[in-house]
């Protein structure tokens, strides 16, 4: 297992244009988060959602591949699933790397969230609130966890389509969540949030056990 997680990792560094970006996006988020403690509840959510399109900007390399065609005047991406089940990988060690993977970054991304408390806490004083933290643990948990059910239902080859699509949807349907929100009591819209995260990561996580489920038994010869 450690061989295969060496060798995508390799691919992974491949796709320097999205990681480049990535990194890119975790220095603003953790700028942002400096000011969380003054910000205010709309503030700690506005930049929960940069923290949420920064965990895309790292997860898409794990399902794209730096390969790629032209058809027609047209660049064709290759899936990483494509790429490395003609490779000779599993599709059961493809989904354990997946699932490893997304995990890695989601830890990266909330750790950093925590951490830059301490000094938004230094800045903001007395002013400072945890409920602020919270809102922004908890939104960047539900949106990165809303968009597991594309990431393993959605066909490898049509995931260039899908991804983009879907973080559009992410995105219309977070600024209509922020546009709510003003300035209401954060321990208030906390509560709402958490349920919207509960909901969002039992979705995410039976999508990935049915997804595993159904590559176990697709290996074992059951019905496709």
């Amino acid at each position: 297992m450690k061989q295969y997680i060496r060798a995508e990792l390799e691919l992974y560094k491949k796709n320097r244009i999205n990681v480049i970006m990535g990194l890119c996006g975790l220095f603003l988020y953790a700028l942002l988060l400096l000011f969380s403690g003054i910000g205010g509840t709309a503030y700690c959510a506005a930049i929960s959602i940069i923290g949420f399109v920064d965990v895309l900007f790292f997860l898409i390399p794990l399902y794209l591949s730096p390969a790629s065609y032209w058809r027609n005047r047209q660049k064709i991406c290759i899936s990483s699933e494509q790429f490395l089940l003609v490779l000779g990988e599993s599709k059961r060690t493809y989904v354990k790397v997946r699932i490893a993977g997304f995990a890695a970054i989601y830890l990266m991304v909330t750790g950093i969230t925590a951490v830059m408390q301490i000094p938004a806490y230094l800045i903001a004083g007395e002013q400072y609130s945890v409920y602020g933290f919270g809102i922004e643990i908890v939104l960047v948990t539900a949106f990165t966890f809303l968009s597991l059910p594309v990431l393993c239902f959605v066909q490898a080859r049509f995931l260039t389509v899908a991804i983009p699509l879907w973080s559009g949807f992410c995105g219309g349907f977070a600024g209509g969540f922020l546009g709510e929100i003003a300035d209401k009591d954060s321990k208030e819209e906390f509560q709402t949030f958490l349920i919207f995260m509960i909901v969002t990561v039992t979705i995410g996580i039976l999508s990935m056990g049915y997804r595993y489920w159904k590559t176990i038994r697709e290996e074992r010869g059951g019905k496709r």
